[in-house]
């Protein structure tokens, strides 16, 4: 997103004024300066987020409002009072619900059908701060996180520079958010990414969606990582019954796990450092067999 929302400020005639990458020590760090450079655009350096220097060098540049679009750590207070008018996020998902990094996965895990975007000042919480506009989005029925990532960014950016061009010429609302306990977005490590069969086919399929691309969901198979890009629900009803998370019925072109509910048919998958193919691949290389186990 922040790739997105600097270029879209960029060509929107935004006067950015400085840019705040990620922290020395973040795997993006290189790559974000180097784009935020390409654009002739002032990179600020600094090593902690509170530190005088940059508290000073923000301070120097007069700034009316700062914009974020994807930070991955808490903003301090100091921080937040060193512009005329505070920090504005932009967050894909219609607070309070789904607080946290990553609401695009949690949306399509959770069956969600609507979603959308919240642009709100930021306070010393995550995603708490009060809300100057919302839109909602819905979520279609075969959405990937690549494809609400791709959606959201593209309407958190319009009401983005919607919010700016009022910002122009008038005070912007202030709605609090409400208190209380609300689902989590919260970010997935890699714990979170492997498949458990003891849940439904649709969940499965469900979550199989809601890591493609970026983070995809882990099985493992005779003591190989596999890697599910894409699957199919099915019925079992016809099927002996079999535990779940074995193989309960192979045919030409597909294979199909046991699950709580139902069978869930990979179709796109890598197997290992074998190959990435798809179902039939993997039944002619691999030759699964009735009763094997996906852990």
């Amino acid at each position: 997103m922040a790739y997105i929302g600097l270029d879209g400020l960029l060509m929107a005639g935004v006067n950015i004024v400085g840019v705040l990458g990620p922290k020395k020590d973040h795997n993006m760090y290189v790559d974000f300066k180097n784009f935020t450079l390409s654009r002739r655009l002032n990179f600020i350096e600094y090593d902690e987020l509170d530190e005088p220097q940059l508290i000073q060098k923000i301070k120097e540049l007069d700034v009316d409002v700062a914009v974020v679009c994807s930070f991955n750590y808490k903003i301090p207070k100091v921080l937040l009072n060193s512009t005329k008018d505070g920090f504005i996020n932009v967050h894909p998902s219609l607070l309070p619900k789904y607080r946290g990094g990553n609401p695009y996965s949690r949306v399509i895990m959770n069956g969600e059908t609507e979603t959308g975007v919240t642009i709100h000042f930021m306070d010393e919480g995550f995603d708490t701060g009060d809300i100057i506009i919302q839109k909602g989005y819905h979520i279609h029925s075969k959405a990937t996180m690549g494809t609400l990532f791709n959606e959201l960014n593209v309407l958190g950016i319009e009401l983005l520079l919607q919010v700016l061009q009022a910002y122009e010429t008038q005070e912007l609302p202030r709605i609090p958010q409400p208190n209380g306990d609300f689902i989590s977005g919260k970010g997935l490590d890699d714990r979170d990414l492997f498949i458990n069969y003891n849940k439904t086919a649709e969940e499965i399929e469900r979550f199989i969606r809601a890591l493609n691309p970026f983070l995809i969901a882990n099985t493992t198979f005779r003591g190989n990582m596999m890697r599910i890009m894409k699957a199919e629900v099915a019925s079992d009803a016809f099927c002996i019954p079999h535990p779940a998370g074995t193989v309960a019925k192979i045919e030409d072109d597909k294979f199909f796990i046991a699950t709580a509910k139902g069978l869930i048919a990979p179709t796109v998958l890598q197997f290992g450092s074998f190959f990435m193919g798809d179902s039939k691949d993997f039944i002619r290389i691999v030759n699964p067999k009735i009763g094997e186990e996906f852990k």
